[in-house]
């Protein structure tokens, strides 16, 4: 048997296993951790931008991109809105909405085997396949992008202005964010 046809039987399932480590990750209470937070907060950006720099040359590409990133704020400012928020003895947390984060991790992991399959099947005909050709992959890269920088700041804001004070319990949906 040839490596190409084993390969993806080695990778997807690996594959299927850090985007589930992952999922479980996002979906449950959080502690806030600013290192993290800022992080996200600088890199994703510059990410973004570089992104944008190299598919600026194509137009339908570079516009995937712009409105996947629009998508990615508005779906992170909502997502704060949904967040509970969490103030207590051992310190801030808070529990980012399920769905949105199911959503965005099946969005993520459902393109990326995708391409993996565009990939994979092309590589008998072509000898290579950009990565950055397709707007429906530069939209979900531009969703991914925008939308963690969005929230982390938003989190960090929150805890912010929790500096300080006593501890509460702030429910879903509370607009003290």
């Amino acid at each position: 048997m040839v490596i190409a046809n084993i390969l993806p039987v080695l990778i997807v399932p690996l594959l299927g296993w850090r985007f589930y480590s992952r999922y479980r990750k996002l979906v449950g209470v959080q502690t806030v951790r600013p290192f993290k937070l800022w992080a996200s907060v600088c890199a994703f950006p510059a990410i973004l931008l570089l992104t944008g720099i190299a598919t600026l040359a194509q137009t339908a590409t570079f516009e995937g991109l712009l409105l996947g990133a629009a998508a990615g704020f508005a779906l992170a400012l909502l997502g704060l809105k949904l967040t509970a928020y969490q103030a207590g003895d051992s310190g801030l947390s808070y529990t980012p909405n399920m769905f949105i984060g199911m959503a965005l991790s099946m969005l993520f992991f459902s393109r990326v085997v995708y391409r993996g399959y565009q990939i994979y099947t092309a590589s008998a005909t072509q000898t290579s396949l950009p990565l950055t050709t397709t707007p429906l992959t530069m939209a979900v890269v531009g969703l991914i992008l925008a939308y963690y920088p969005t929230y982390s700041a938003g989190i960090l804001r929150w805890r912010k202005r929790m500096g300080g004070q006593a501890a509460e319990s702030v429910p879903v949906g509370n607009k003290q964010m």
